[in-house]
């Protein structure tokens, strides 16, 4: 099966980027209980943030996919968000003052960062529609954007250095953000297999 020329599976993937700290509420209970109350609780989904360029490409993700699509990749948010809770968890080890000072501002990044992963999401979803025509100018609006979505990943965890230090040992501060890249570096490595190049 087939979507904007790509199989399906790559815009599914791609929603593995959308990771906002949503939750079913469902979730959120089996989270919590598992946890102990210091555990992270469920919030709203992030609404995708604006293009940080004037110079947006042409077709926008909400022309190129449909609503069902969309719809679907809201549910895999809320289910990638609450694996990768759980492997951060897992990780972690922190005693309870540590747990009950760290998932707070882990709440508070994840929603930030989420903010850049849509964005890069749009991208994705944006090149799908129009790769196979894809003229010089899109080409260097496209290759703008992912630079600068770049960018600001790299400066969302600068932000919150200090904010981890002030919580837990820089040990574990450390420990999160290998976890954290090694998770973003599997779903990039998963993507970039199945992204088509330019032409």
């Amino acid at each position: 099966m087939q979507h904007l020329g790509w199989p399906v599976p790559v815009v599914a993937l791609a929603a593995v980027l959308m990771t906002t700290a949503c939750a079913t509420k469902t979730q959120a209970q089996a989270t919590t209980q598992s946890q102990g109350s210091t555990a992270p609780s469920a919030t709203t989904p992030a609404q995708p943030a604006g293009r940080a360029s004037d110079a947006s490409p042409a077709a926008t993700p909400a022309d190129v996919v449909s609503g069902d699509i969309l719809d679907e990749i809201a549910l895999t948010r809320a289910a990638i968000q609450t694996r990768r809770q759980a492997i951060v968890t897992a990780a972690m080890d922190l005693t309870a003052p540590e747990s009950q000072a760290f998932w707070p501002i882990y709440r508070d990044y994840r929603t930030d960062m989420a903010k850049v992963d849509d964005r890069l999401v749009d991208l994705i979803i944006v090149y799908a529609g129009n790769y196979k025509s894809l003229n010089d100018d899109m080409a260097n609006k496209l290759l703008k954007e992912y630079l600068d979505i770049e960018r600001d990943r790299i400066a969302v965890k600068n932000q919150y250095v200090p904010r981890f230090l002030g919580a837990i040992p820089a040990v574990k501060v450390a420990r999160f953000y290998q976890v954290d890249n090694k998770l973003d570096k599997k779903i990039q490595a998963e993507l970039a297999e199945e992204i088509p190049l330019a032409r």
